[in-house]
């Protein structure tokens, strides 16, 4: 969490960083991302970069399972997806 840019300091005044946001993915046969929605726009993914998986809290009635992508898009960005399999939704993650 960070101060927010808003105004003057004040106890509480904190915005969560890095907070996913929902986008719409396009999948191939396997499941990886082959497109994704950005600006109202589908771009197509040239280069699947990494993949990772996080299961998290398996054992309370929230668990977390998520597959993570990072990928290369048409346009030369590169984009972090995840799809989170319990709630089966596509989010994306920035970083930096």
């Amino acid at each position: 969490m960070v101060a927010t840019p808003r105004g003057a300091e004040r106890p509480g005044a904190l915005r969560r960083l890095n907070t996913p946001r929902p986008v719409e993915v396009r999948a191939d046969a396997g499941g990886a991302p082959s497109a994704l929605r950005q600006r109202g726009r589908w771009l197509a993914v040239d280069a699947l970069l990494d993949r990772w998986r996080t299961d998290d809290r398996w054992w309370t009635a929230t668990p977390v399972a998520r597959a993570y992508y990072e990928l290369l898009l048409e346009d030369g960005r590169t984009a972090t997806v995840f799809l989170d399999e319990v709630h089966a939704s596509w989010w994306e993650q920035k970083y930096g």
